[in-house]
């Protein structure tokens, strides 16, 4: 027997009740009975039985036109009518089914008859429940998965969207190949105002390939926000995805460094097309082409974080894209390419640049969906100041503090992974300088320190960098010469005094190096193309210090900062 049910009867019979009573209750069901339609129709508006038995012909209202109302009243809910009636011709059947009747039993009622086609009606019922209960189940699931997909796009715009686009002039284009990309950009601005962009393409799409780049953008930030180089910034984020991400899973990325003062891009890419240089007319400079394998495949010893360097000449555009661009594929299976990138970089102004490749890559799929996420980066590069983020740093009144010192060395193992510079940074958090005192201590210590890592303990020369191709051929040797460092250190003291007048930073570091007749040196030089291609740092040094003095034999430098 199918389980007990709650069995409406509408007859306006008493000899047909009494029988349907009887029935009904030989099956094991409950049974409620009313004498009209209109009184069946009051009853479901109230309450919802699991069945229907309905007569046709009935006073006050028919039985037709109370199951059209009941139909009306429950919506989509179903409920099964069986129409009991003596009229039992073709005719009356189909106008009993159009009513919203599902089944029809002649009169007088087979008690055999009966029972099966209520045990029809019960399973069909259930199952109808069933449904509508796992109907319900999707349309929570969808409502939950809708709001965890809201909250994964709030956190991940959060990671990535940041105002230093502004500020660098960087501009980006994601187009999803499905509800969330597995491509993001982040940009970033060093302490010392260099650019940092990361174009990022996860394997696979949607949501899970966008939650295997989060490491990846945290890092990003955090790490620049501190000083590191990109260089560093790339072996930890490959070192965090290669602890992270299960095997068969990895992030292939471009990581850049624009600095504006002296011109130069810096780049690691690992997995995606070669990024492509232009200058103003759209000339291709430079590419740079995929020199390593994606973020969190090799463990950190096998890790190459070696960079491209290249110095752009007055103005140039730098074109990041992810091969989901590079491989969009038009109606005659056509690849849009790298040359037909080149071909529209070159067809526009530098500021119509996106726009033309957004117009162009329409056009090329003309309608069709890329099969992949498609990313593009636009980075303007002129040369200007490297304008600082805004510091976080209260003005401080230096005159409560007291004297102090801080002394720090570097060996071979902290130089080559370029971890110098936060540690320093950390230093100079410490003190509460105020933002202009921040920017300038900071720009002091860096050109102090790239001089004695570069001159004094890689014992490079500054005149390689004057002719042709003498900076890459240079930029090239430094990164040989640190890479194979096993000796060599850098010894570096801050102080802190007050006078009687005023308060004085006092800064000295002193590499391992030779050192160099500071007496004769030539502070400029200028390169085949006009450009001065050495000397500029330190003559910043000796604009931003009170005094810079050189001692020993050049390898020790000495300033004082005054902070007013």
């Amino acid at each position: 027997m199918t389980r007990k049910l709650s069995i409406l009867a509408a007859d306006d019979s008493e000899m047909n009740r009494r029988l349907l009573t009887r029935f009904i209750t030989q099956l094991g069901h409950d049974i409620v009975l009313v004498n009209d339609g209109q009184a069946a129709v009051q009853y479901c508006q109230a309450t919802r039985p699991d069945l229907i038995l309905m007569d046709v012909m009935m006073p006050v209202m028919d039985g037709l036109e109370a199951t059209r109302q009941i139909r009306s009243l429950l919506g989509e809910h179903w409920l099964p009518i069986i129409f009991l009636t003596a009229k039992a011709d073709q005719e009356d059947v189909i106008q009993g089914l159009s009513a919203g009747g599902d089944d029809y039993l002649s009169k007088p009622i087979d008690i055999t008859l009966l029972s099966a086609k209520i045990n029809v009606m019960a399973r069909i019922a259930d199952m109808q429940l069933r449904i509508a209960q796992d109907a319900e189940q999707l349309e929570a699931y969808y409502r939950a998965n809708e709001a965890e997909q809201e909250l994964a796009k709030h956190v991940l715009s959060s990671l990535t969207v940041h105002a230093e686009q502004a500020a660098t002039g960087v501009q980006e284009w994601i187009k999803p190949a499905v509800n969330f990309s597995g491509d993001v950009v982040a940009v970033e601005r060093s302490p010392t105002g260099v650019a940092h962009i990361m174009l990022a393409d996860s394997t696979g799409h949607g949501l899970s390939a966008a939650i295997s780049c989060l490491p990846a953008v945290s890092a990003f930030h955090s790490m620049t926000q501190k000083g590191f180089a990109i260089s560093a910034i790339a072996r930890e984020i490959n070192t965090q995805l290669h602890r992270s991400l299960p095997l068969g899973r990895f992030v292939a990325a471009i990581l850049v460094a624009v600095d504006y003062a002296e011109r130069i891009v810096s780049l690691w890419n690992g997995g995606l097309p070669a990024a492509l240089l232009v200058d103003a007319d759209g000339k291709l400079l430079r590419r740079f082409e995929s020199q390593n394998a994606p973020l969190g495949i090799l463990g950190n010893e096998d890790f190459d974080p070696g960079l491209a360097v290249y110095r752009w000449p007055e103005t140039a555009t730098l074109a990041l894209f992810s091969d989901g661009l590079s491989e969009a594929r038009n109606a005659q299976d056509k690849e849009f390419g790298e040359a037909s990138m080149l071909q529209v970089l070159a067809s526009v102004p530098a500021e119509q640049r996106m726009a033309a490749v957004r117009q162009a890559v329409a056009e090329h799929l003309d309608g069709r969906e890329a099969h992949d996420d498609v990313s593009l980066v636009i980075i303007p590069c002129e040369q200007r100041q490297n304008s600082m983020p805004e510091s976080a740093q209260a003005d401080a009144a230096h005159t409560e503090l007291a004297d102090w010192e801080i002394r720090l060395s570097f060996g071979p193992r902290q130089l080559r992974e370029d971890n110098c510079m936060p540690a320093l940074l950390g230093w100079l958090h410490q003190i509460n300088l105020n933002e202009t005192q921040f920017g300038e201590v900071l720009l002091v210590m860096s050109e102090l320190f790239n001089n004695a890592l570069d001159h004094g303990v890689l014992k490079l020369s500054s005149l390689q960098k004057s002719a042709g191709e003498g900076f890459g051929q240079y930029m090239e040797e430094r990164q040989r010469r640190l890479q194979a460092l096993e000796s060599g250190s850098i010894e570096i003291g801050m102080n802190y005094r007050v006078d009687a007048e005023r308060a004085l930073l006092r800064l000295w570091m002193k590499d391992s190096g030779e050192g160099f007749d500071f007496a004769r040196q030539d502070m400029a030089r200028l390169s085949d193309d006009g450009q001065q291609t050495h000397g500029r740092g330190l003559a910043l040094v000796r604009r931003l210090c009170e005094s810079v003095l050189f001692v020993g034999s050049g390898n020790q430098v000495e300033v004082e900062y005054a902070l007013k």
